[in-house]
């Protein structure tokens, strides 16, 4: 078998037997209360984009210029590929390592981390698709075209009328809803970051005021949802006996603890290193 898939299939089987140690399936939410969440996130769009939509965008057009070149520059850190191309280059390079060849304390926190890489970019890239399937079919025209409340459903238009939701608030709102997952000192400034980026939207009037909401409620829902199926599956986080979730980051705080997390990087550099040519055995004499 060829190296790196040999790599890719034993760490493949070292995650399997960890999700199938002492597995806590959760609850699924029951209809009646996910039916509410529904009726509750609608009439909070149909709030905002009644009251808001068309005064917040006027006032967003009369914003001092340096103000609208700040946001500009901010929203650009809104789009996913920030996000997806390094979460998914770490699962990649994490996959390829022969973990063999380190310490058990290294591999194992070099698990988690690329566990952790893999459920982010899944999440990034599910709560992105869930924004563009809804897009062309709600069909927004954007603030750039219109004044508020312009749609042509199933038009396909493009960018003119992919309004609703926004996608960059989507992305922001599940990168925020991971941040409050794993709490630590920068849990904080990224969701403050995350919503500055989401509010960017109408500042520099590309979206409504309710095509954000719309997207921080979808980011929110459906990054809960994936969030609550990885833990299911014992993979980056794990269900408590309340039925909270809690981050699976066992092995890397407990290097952090014996102050070791420096050893990461040459345990890397080991793990991705080909193995030593083999030796015929006529030359072994």
């Amino acid at each position: 078998m060829i190296e790196p898939l040999r790599r890719i299939r034993d760490n493949w089987n070292v995650l399997a037997r960890i999700r199938a140690e002492r597995p806590r399936p959760y609850a699924p939410p029951q209809p009646q209360r996910i039916g509410l969440l529904l009726v509750a996130g609608l009439a909070l769009i149909l709030f905002v984009g009644i009251l808001y939509d068309a005064r917040l965008i006027a006032v967003a057009r009369e914003l001092p210029t340096p103000i609208r070149a700040f946001f500009g520059w901010l929203t650009r850190f809104g789009q996913s590929d920030w996000l997806l191309i390094p979460s998914g280059a770490l699962t990649v390079i994490v996959a390829l390592g022969d973990w063999r060849t380190v310490s058990r304390s290294s591999a194992a926190a070099w698990r988690e981390i690329g566990t952790f890489a893999f459920v982010f970019f899944l999440t990034i890239a599910a709560t992105g698709i869930a924004a563009d399937i809804i897009k062309p079919i709600v069909g927004r025209f954007r603030p750039d075209f219109v004044t508020a409340h312009v749609f042509a459903p199933l038009a396909f238009g493009g960018y003119g009328n992919y309004s609703f939701p926004s996608g960059h608030a989507t992305t922001m709102a599940t990168v925020a809803i991971i941040a409050a997952f794993v709490p630590g000192r920068w849990t904080l400034p990224v969701v403050v970051a995350a919503a500055l980026v989401a509010i960017s939207r109408v500042v520099i009037a590309v979206h409504f005021p309710s095509d954000v909401v719309a997207g921080t409620l979808l980011g929110l829902a459906v990054g809960t949802l994936m969030l609550r199926r990885s833990a299911n599956l014992r993979m980056a986080f794990v269900v408590r006996p309340n039925g909270g979730l809690d981050r699976r980051f066992g092995a890397v705080s407990h290097l952090r603890r014996r102050r070791r997390l420096a050893a990461l990087l040459p345990a890397l550099w080991i793990a991705l290193s080909p193995p030593p040519p083999s030796v015929p055995p006529q030359d072994r004499r």
